[in-house]
C-alpha cells in the first residue's frame, strides 16, 4: 500500500510544513528524524523558510532522505513495541491483544506514513468490526498515536476524535437456581472454586491463586492479580460461617497449599506458569464450568458465544449481595460504584430504591 498524498488541506503548503494551534501557527517536520519545529505565526514567513530547509535538507536527487522522513504505521507500531510496551510491564493478556489490534491497524494503514493518518482512515476501519473490537482497536490507537505525538511524528492524535462504541453485554446472566444445577454436574474442585468465587467475588485467577497459608486471624487475605501492579485490590476478607465451610470442605486428603486442587491424570513437576502439582489453572476453572453448563443442557437454546461463563459467578454474588443490602464494591475490589454496577446490571428484577418522605 503507497503512502498517501498530503491531506487535502496541507497541499498549498511545502512538503513538511503543517499547521499547528488549530491554525494559528505552522511547524516543520525535520524530514530525517521526524522531528517538529515551530515556524512562527506568518505564512508567508512559514512558507519562505520550510522551502529554503527543504532544498537544505531534501536535494532533488536525494529520495533516500524522503523516504527517511515517513515513518510508516508499521514502522511506528514496530518501534512501539520494541521500547514503549516493555516498560509498561502489561500483562500476557493485554499485551497479546495490543498484538492482535496492531496486525489489524498494520493490514489497514501500515504502509501509511503516521504523519497522514486521518480521523476518517481509522473511523472506516473501526466500522468494520464489532463494538467490542473496534474499542479495542480504538485503545491501541490511541496509545499508538499519542506515541506518536511524542515522537513528534506528527501534531495530533486521530484516534482520539473517534467514537467509543457502546457494548452490549451478549452473554446471558447466571441465576441462583443455574447455578446450583451446574455445580452438581462439577467435579468437587470445580465445586470449591464454584462457591469461593460466588462468596468472595473474586475473579478466577484469584480464585486459583488462593491459598491455605494465606489465612490467618479469620480472615482469607487476597492479591487481586488485577490491580496488584497498582497498589490497590488488597482485601482482607472476614471468613464467616459460609466461607468457613467451603474452606474446610477445601482441606481434603490430597497435601495442597492451593485451596482449589485437584490430582491430575500425570504427576508432572515444574509445569509452566505452576508452582505445585496440585495447582488448578484459571483456564481449567472455564473450561470444567463450561463442560458441566453444557452438560445441564440449560443453554443449548443459546448460541455459544452467549452462554454463561465461570466469568458470571461474579455478576450473581455482587446481585446477591445487593439484594441483602450489602454493599459488594470493596469486596469486589471494584474502584468505583459504576463498575460494581456493571456487573449487577441484566438481571430480570426490578431493584426498589427505599426512600422516605415526610
Amino acid at each position: 500500500m503507497s503512502p498517501r498524498p498530503r491531506n487535502r488541506a496541507n497541499k498549498p503548503l511545502p512538503d513538511n510544513l503543517y499547521p499547528a494551534n488549530g491554525g494559528k501557527s505552522y511547524q516543520y517536520r525535520h524530514p530525517v528524524t521526524g522531528k517538529f519545529h515551530g515556524m512562527g505565526v506568518s505564512r508567508l514567513n512559514a512558507i519562505a523558510g520550510a522551502k529554503e530547509l527543504n532544498t537544505m535538507l531534501i536535494p532533488d536527487n536525494d529520495l533516500v532522505a524522503k523516504v527517511l522522513g515517513n515513518i510508516t504505521v508499521r514502522q511506528h507500531a514496530k518501534w512501539f513495541m520494541d521500547n514503549i510496551a516493555p516498560e509498561r510491564e502489561y500483562k500476557a493478556s493485554t499485551l497479546q491483544m495490543y498484538q492482535v489490534q496492531i496486525r489489524k491497524l498494520e493490514a489497514a494503514m501500515g504502509d501509511v506514513a503516521a504523519e497522514d493518518v486521518s480521523v476518517q482512515d481509522l473511523a472506516q476501519l473501526l466500522e468494520k468490526y464489532s463494538p467490542r473490537t473496534a474499542n479495542q482497536i480504538r485503545q491501541v490507537a490511541v496509545d499508538l498515536f499519542r506515541v506518536a505525538v511524542s515522537r513528534g511524528l506528527r501534531a495530533d492524535n486521530p484516534a482520539e476524535a473517534t467514537l467509543k462504541r457502546k457494548e452490549k453485554k451478549a452473554r446471558k446472566r447466571l441465576t441462583q437456581d443455574e447455578y446450583d444445577t451446574i455445580k452438581t454436574m462439577s467435579p468437587l474442585w470445580a465445586q470449591n472454586a464454584m462457591d469461593l468465587a460466588l462468596i468472595t467475588l473474586q475473579r478466577r485467577s484469584d480464585v486459583a491463586r488462593m491459598k491455605f497459608e494465606n489465612i490467618r486471624d479469620s480472615k482469607l487475605y487476597v492479591i487481586q492479580e488485577k490491580t496488584e501492579k497498582y497498589d490497590t485490590g488488597y482485601l482482607a476478607i472476614a471468613v464467616g460461617p459460609r466461607l468457613d465451610k467451603v474452606i474446610k470442605r477445601c482441606r481434603d486428603d490430597m497435601a495442597s497449599p492451593y485451596l482449589v486442587h485437584r490430582r491430575p491424570e500425570r504427576k508432572v513437576k515444574d509445569r509452566a506458569g505452576m508452582d505445585h502439582w496440585t495447582q488448578v489453572k484459571p483456564q481449567m476453572l472455564t473450561r470444567a464450568f463450561a463442560e458441566a453448563r453444557d452438560e445441564s443442557g440449560l443453554f443449548d437454546k443459546a448460541p455459544e458465544g452467549e452462554r454463561p461463563t465461570f466469568h458470571e459467578i461474579r455478576a450473581l454474588g455482587i446481585k446477591n449481595l445487593r439484594d441483602k443490602g450489602a454493599d459488594p464494591q470493596k469486596l469486589a475490589g471494584h474502584s468505583s460504584a459504576k463498575m460494581t454496577s456493571n456487573y449487577d446490571s441484566g438481571h430480570d428484577e426490578i431493584r426498589w430504591v427505599e426512600v422516605s418522605a415526610e
